[in-house]
């Protein structure tokens, strides 16, 4: 946003893209998403919403799953295919869309080979990670390198919930969008602070959508983040 309300733009950076290639692959052409029936996309309604909610740019990205249901192999392929179609959509309307690059994690060393492929190669705007990957959540020490690479890039990193792996999370009845959304954003968030992924990559811009509770629960540790990054600045 500029300081001139006449020359500002409003930005979605929530704003998913769900191709039918990515309901087959994922096999979840028929589920609910979060307890929402997916709906047929398409850029020609997606400009239209974003005409009569006065979006001027959307940063698309991917909704849960993600990429990895389980086959590596097919994970490596769909994130591929997934950001070179990012890619064209901001190409064919470089005036309404970004992009946010999908990674097949928990898939470490094929995460890192896309990382560079997106930036490099298909110069997309940062990343969509989930809050968790099959189960490995963002603070585990397992993606370590790829976070260190995020941290060399410094670049954008916007987090969305996957649901909890565990299965008494979704034992109420309630839809996830509803109730394991924010909850399973704030186990990601509490794990990443007390692990110190924070304070690891000053340069990464996180956006955590979905945030909910974390916000009260998690401001005056944040302050203990800023300070801790000070006293190691002056050591």
């Amino acid at each position: 946003m500029t300081g001139n309300p006449e020359n500002s733009l409003t930005i979605d950076t929530h704003h998913h893209i769900l191709p039918d290639f990515f309901w087959q692959e994922t096999e979840n052409a028929h589920a609910a998403v979060g307890g929402l029936a997916p709906l047929r996309w398409s850029k020609e309604a997606t400009v239209s919403f974003m005409d009569d909610a006065s979006i001027d740019v959307a940063v698309v990205s991917l909704s849960t799953p993600g990429v990895h249901t389980g086959d590596s192999a097919r994970a490596r392929a769909l994130a591929r295919r997934c950001n070179e179609f990012s890619a064209e959509l901001i190409r064919s309307r470089p005036d309404r869309f970004g992009g946010f690059a999908c990674l097949p994690l928990p898939d470490v060393d094929a995460s890192l080979e896309e990382l560079s492929y997106a930036l490099d190669v298909l110069a997309l705007d940062g990343f969509v990670l989930f809050t968790n990957s099959n189960g490995v959540y963002l603070g585990d020490p397992l993606l370590e390198p790829v976070f260190e690479e995020l941290e060399h890039c410094k670049t954008v990193v916007y987090v969305h919930p996957n649901p909890s792996p565990d299965k008494v999370a979704h034992s109420l009845g309630l839809p996830d969008n509803l109730l394991d959304f924010p909850t399973d954003t704030n186990r990601a968030v509490a794990q990443m602070h007390y692990t110190n992924r924070f304070v690891r990559t000053p340069n990464v811009r996180y956006i955590f959508s979905h945030l909910a509770f974390s916000r009260a629960n998690f401001v005056p540790s944040r302050r203990a983040v800023w300070k801790q990054r000070k006293m190691q600045a002056n050591s």
